[in-house]
């Protein structure tokens, strides 16, 4: 029954114009995920056919997935780990759906501009290799990845999913003025993080601690290393903090 199953989904995600080596992996990852947690595939994932349409839509379906309203609202955000999923949900009730996360790990989202659906979201961590097995579990509750950021992989979901009707949102608040939302958890985290590379930094000089000794290869060059890298991170912090104070 479990070989039939995900036999069966490979022949369906091949006629689907979906390539044999993702094929290959995407039913690998299940059928690692099935055996892992002893389920049935059917009653994890749902009926073949119907399995194989969420993971690969057919072109006419995507399409206006493809070709997003020129005239929607956009607005690019970011949010330390601390906080992002209370401001995703937050904003997900005014009707901001988040398209992707960009390199910087901001969320590109975008607002249709009369009636647009609220949207709730969730965020995962997850390896790499584990990224399809993880959509494929959520996919039958109607969560669609869009977007990771390191270990973190976040999903949506139109709240007419759950809500009906109700998911539809008849009066939209302004565009947000802010942009970043960083809380005092963040800057705490910074603060010890900094303090910690610093104190490497002295034990390396000082000859203290596991990476100091003579012969070692951790030497000026490798504390020079650490304290540029704390300035990459804790510099961009200080001057948004100095904005944000100038405003």
């Amino acid at each position: 029954m479990t070989t039939a199953y995900f036999d069966d989904l490979a022949a369906l995600l091949r006629e689907r114009g979906v390539p044999a080596e993702e094929v290959a992996a995407t039913v690998d990852d299940l059928a690692a995920y099935a055996a892992e947690s002893g389920a049935d595939p059917e009653e994890e994932f749902g009926p073949a056919a119907g399995f194989a349409a969420t993971l690969a839509p057919a072109a006419e379906e995507a399409a206006p997935e493809s070709h997003p309203d020129p005239v929607a609202e956009t607005w690019v955000w970011t949010a330390d780990a601390f906080r992002d999923r209370a401001y995703l949900n937050r904003y997900g009730e005014q009707g901001w759906e988040v398209e992707r996360i960009d390199h910087l790990g901001r969320f590109v989202s975008r607002r249709a501009p009369e009636h647009p659906l609220r949207w709730e979201y969730r965020r995962e961590t997850a390896l790499p290799a584990r990224h399809d097995a993880l959509v494929a579990r959520l996919a039958p509750d109607g969560w669609e990845p869009c977007g990771d950021w390191m270990y973190f992989l976040y999903f949506k979901r139109p709240k007419a999913v759950t809500e009906g009707p109700a998911g539809e949102l008849d009066d939209a608040p302004a565009v947000p003025a802010r942009r970043v939302f960083f809380g005092r958890r963040f800057y705490v985290f910074i603060v010890v993080w900094t303090l910690f590379m610093a104190a490497l930094a002295v034990g390396v000089v000082s000859g203290i601690g596991p990476l100091s000794g003579g012969d070692h290869e951790f030497g000026l060059d490798f504390v020079g290393g650490l304290l540029i890298g704390a300035a990459v991170v804790v510099l961009p912090v200080l001057l948004t903090l100095r904005r944000r104070r100038r405003r």
